[in-house]
C-alpha cells in the first residue's frame, strides 16, 4: 500500500502544533439507543449496552469541560438523541455552566411536541437534521424505519415555532445519500437554514461500501475531537461505534488525563507517520485515507 508520509509529516505537524491539552470538541452520547435502521448504519455489531448516561457522570464531563475551555459540546453520537427524555435539561445544564456552543444532530422523526418546545428554550445552538435522499421514495429506502414525510413536517413545525418564539437554535439538514443534489435542495428549500452535504464513510471499515484507498492521510479527530460513549468510555472517536479502541474513563479519570495519555500520544505520532495500518480502528477507515485515491 502506498503511503504519502510527506503529507502526514506536515499536515500531522500542524495539527499537533494546533492541538490543546483539553480537547476543542467533546462528544457525550447520552443514549445509544435508536429509533431507526438505516442502510449505512452498523447497528448490528455494536456490541454494547444500550441505556442513557447517568445524570452525575454527565455533570462530571460538563464541569471538566467548563474548567479545561472547551467551546464545543456535541450531544449525540451513536445512536438517537431525542430519544433520551432528558436531553433538554442536560443541554440547558451545559449552557448554564458555560459551554460557548452546543450542538445536536437528530433524525428529526422525534422533533415534535414537548421536546421540539423544550429544545427551543434549552438554549441549543443548533441542530443538525438526517434527510437524505432527493425524493421521499429515496429518503424512505435509506432511512428505514422512519417517513420522510413525518420528518419534512417536523422541521417545518420547529421552524415555524422557533420564528413565533423569535429564539432557537440554527437548523441545518444533514445529507450524506442523495442521487440529485439539485433536487434534495429543492425539497429543502425554505425548510431550513442551511444543507450540509458530506460524504457517506464506512464506519472505520464497518461498512464495506467505498472500496479500498491506497493514499493516507492524518485523521483530526484524534488532535481536536473526544468522543464519551454512553458508560463515560472514551472512545477513540465518533466512528467507533462498538468501543473498539477505549482510551479510558471518564468516571474514574479525567478528560485531561485521558487526552495527553500514552495511548492518545502514540495514536497520534502514528497519524503523523501515516502508519494507521497498526491501529486496528483506523486501518481500513474511509476517514484517513484521501478521497478520490481508491486502489486499482
Amino acid at each position: 500500500m502506498k503511503s504519502l508520509g510527506i503529507v502526514g509529516r506536515v499536515v500531522g505537524g500542524v495539527m499537533e502544533a494546533a492541538r490543546s491539552q483539553f480537547p476543542k470538541v467533546v462528544r457525550i452520547e447520552t443514549t445509544n439507543h435508536c429509533n431507526a435502521a438505516c442502510s449505512f448504519c452498523p447497528r448490528e455489531s455494536i456490541g454494547r449496552k444500550k441505556t442513557f448516561m447517568d445524570q452525575t457522570l454527565f455533570e462530571k464531563v460538563i464541569g471538566e469541560c467548563v474548567d479545561g475551555g472547551c467551546r464545543m459540546i456535541h450531544m449525540h453520537n451513536f445512536g438517537e438523541p431525542l430519544l433520551d427524555k432528558r436531553l433538554p435539561e442536560r443541554i440547558r445544564y451545559a449552557k448554564d455552566q458555560g459551554i460557548p456552543k452546543v450542538k445536536l444532530f437528530s433524525n428529526g422523526a422525534l422533533l415534535h411536541g414537548k421536546m421540539a418546545e423544550d429544545l427551543l428554550e434549552s438554549g441549543l445552538d443548533e441542530i443538525k437534521i438526517s434527510v437524505d435522499g432527493s425524493d421521499a421514495e429515496e429518503f424512505n429506502l435509506i432511512r428505514i424505519g422512519l417517513q420522510h414525510d413525518q420528518v419534512v413536517e417536523n422541521v417545518r413545525q420547529f421552524m415555524k415555532l422557533r420564528k413565533e418564539r423569535g429564539h432557537g437554535p440554527a437548523i441545518v439538514a444533514a445529507c450524506t445519500t442523495t442521487s440529485d443534489e439539485r433536487k434534495t435542495k429543492d425539497m429543502l428549500k425554505g425548510l431550513v437554514d442551511g444543507i450540509d452535504f458530506a460524504r457517506v464513510h464506512n464506519w472505520a471499515g464497518a461498512r464495506n461500501i467505498l472500496g479500498n484507498f491506497s493514499m493516507r492521510k492524518p485523521c483530526d479527530r484524534p488532535f481536536r475531537t473526544m468522543t464519551v460513549l454512553v458508560n463515560g468510555d472514551i472512545a477513540l472517536c465518533c466512528l467507533d461505534h462498538s468501543g473498539r479502541e477505549i482510551l479510558g474513563n471518564c468516571e474514574t479519570e479525567t478528560i485531561a488525563d485521558i487526552w495527553n495519555n500514552a495511548r492518545y500520544q502514540e495514536i497520534r505520532r502514528l497519524h503523523r507517520e501515516s502508519r494507521q495500518d497498526e491501529i486496528p480502528l483506523c486501518s481500513n477507515c474511509s476517514k484517513c485515507f484521501l478521497v478520490g485515491s481508491r486502489a486499482a
